[in-house]
């Protein structure tokens, strides 16, 4: 991470013939070789992959567990990271296939598995814990208001260094507070959740969260079909 904690060095991993692997922007760094320690590893591996030195600080609270499909072989592999500093910045800027990306900015559907909670957690930054949309209904009938609400952040729930996410759903009065293991479990509950409460004649009062936050822009989109838009959402 440069000074300040705003943009995260990420580097794109070149491995052709390897779905879901190849051009993805991942964190750089590599395996451990026997005898190292993994502060050892990372400064080495960067090192050769970069050109620069870098300092670990800690390491993240979250290990992340991958298993890859090649050719003749499956590859279990357990990610740690750490949060590191540059002992010195690059002159001439990182390689081609390196770049700096401000933590907001990042896309995460072309990264590899395990970046978006890496750097959520080094980042530890609003924008990646409050999520909230809205939903409201009027009731011609009874000339009566009903509102719905789904809020969600990402939350440490263990010492053994795993994350869960939760995310609370309901009225104000009956709220329901419901955990998934991964983003994507999360993100496919929102976009349900919305669709169904569009499809019940709610149109969203309100909407926050980070402008990259693909889900987010589908459920606007939906609204815009089903003419149930918000008139000013809050996407930071």
């Amino acid at each position: 991470m440069r000074p300040g904690g705003k943009e995260i060095l990420l580097s794109m991993r070149k491995a052709p013939g390897v779905p879901g692997l190849h051009g993805k922007w991942e964190l750089p760094g590599g395996k451990i070789e026997f005898g190292e320690t993994p502060e050892q590893a990372i400064v080495r591996e960067i090192r050769e992959e970069l050109g620069i030195t870098v300092l670990p600080r800690r390491m993240l609270p979250y290990l992340h567990t991958n298993l890859w499909e090649y050719e003749h072989a499956f590859q279990h592999v357990v990610l740690a990271c750490y949060e590191c500093d540059l002992q010195e910045d690059l002159l001439f800027g990182p390689p081609q296939d390196a770049q700096w990306f401000r933590t907001g900015d990042i896309d995460f559907d072309l990264t590899l598995p395990g970046t978006r909670e890496f750097v959520t957690l080094a980042a530890a930054q609003e924008e990646f814990e409050q999520v909230c949309i809205q939903f409201e209904h009027i009731d011609e009938s009874t000339k009566t208001c009903n509102r719905f609400t789904v809020a969600t952040q990402p939350t440490l729930y263990s010492h053994y260094g795993l994350v869960k996410y939760w995310g609370r759903t309901g009225e104000w009065a009956k709220m329901k507070i419901e955990e998934f293991a991964s983003p994507r479990e999360l993100d496919e509950r929102i976009f349900e959740t919305a669709k169904r409460r569009l499809a019940r004649g709610y149109h969203v009062r309100a909407l926050q969260g980070p402008r990259h936050y693909k889900v987010l822009l589908q459920i606007v989109e939906l609204a815009k079909q089903k003419h149930e838009y918000c008139p000013a959402p809050t996407i930071s």
